[in-house]
């Protein structure tokens, strides 16, 4: 793994690259496990948060044959789309596929989306779920699109402001995307931000072009992954 890093990202960022998406994959697979170990011996407990799409697949299965104790461990998602969980288009069926399964299938999941009837009531049911789970999160695993959205933090969104304060009381926030489907619930910015280990996990060379851009408008409202670049954190990049 290597740890050179482009010019126009800041101090606080990290950069690891592989070869190629699985290499990638092994090896944030492996950074994750060592921080998952070290705050069950610490404290008992660890806590992630990962992200879906196409990406992150390979590390699921990777991340499910870690030997850890997975009843030590609260998983839940950065973001969900507000669909039954049976949907080809629900996170939640995307990290019940991969990765709770193998030795991981002792976890304790807990999914954004639940049996509310509409997705304001069902934002409030997670919210006491999530109460659950002591903050910071020790790991959030991230994804970001071409328009520099992560999670469901959608620069199209009008709810985007909100999601986006700092001091936003909520774990959670309802984000309504005007360039993407459904309704979503999503982790406050806050919630990221304030995360002892935040990952972003990247394939493909538009996605260092999207990096620089973000970097060149400086302007999370634009960009919502600018806030995070800005803050600190670790991106794990393969061609």
């Amino acid at each position: 793994m290597r740890r050179s890093k482009t010019h126009y990202l800041p101090d606080s960022v990290g950069f690891y690259s592989a070869n190629n998406s699985e290499s990638l994959a092994s090896d944030l697979c492996q950074s994750i496990g060592e921080i998952l170990i070290e705050e069950i011996r610490k404290k008992g407990h660890a806590s992630i948060a990962v992200s879906g799409g196409s990406t992150p697949i390979p590390l699921f299965n990777e991340l499910s044959l870690l030997n850890i104790n997975w009843t030590k461990v609260d998983l839940t998602l950065a973001d969900e789309r507000w669909v039954d969980p049976k949907s080809a288009d629900s996170n939640e069926l995307l990290v019940r596929t991969h990765l709770i399964k193998n030795k991981a299938s002792k976890v304790n999941f807990i999914p954004l989306k639940n049996d509310s009837k509409t997705v304001q009531d069902g934002q409030k049911n997670s919210e006491e779920l999530l109460k659950n789970i002591t903050l910071p999160f020790d790991v959030v695993v991230l994804g970001m699109g071409p328009d520099g959205h992560t999670a469901s933090l959608f620069p199209c969104s009008e709810e985007l402001s909100d999601a986006m304060d700092l001091n936003n009381p909520n774990m959670l926030v309802l984000t309504y995307p005007k360039t993407a489907p459904y309704q979503r619930i999503c982790l406050t910015a806050k919630v990221i931000a304030d995360s002892k280990n935040i990952f972003l996990h990247l394939n493909g060379s538009s996605k260092l072009h999207t990096l620089e851009s973000a970097m060149k408008y400086k302007d999370s409202s634009k960009m919502p992954i600018y806030a995070f670049l800005e803050n600190g954190l670790s991106i794990y990049w393969s061609p």
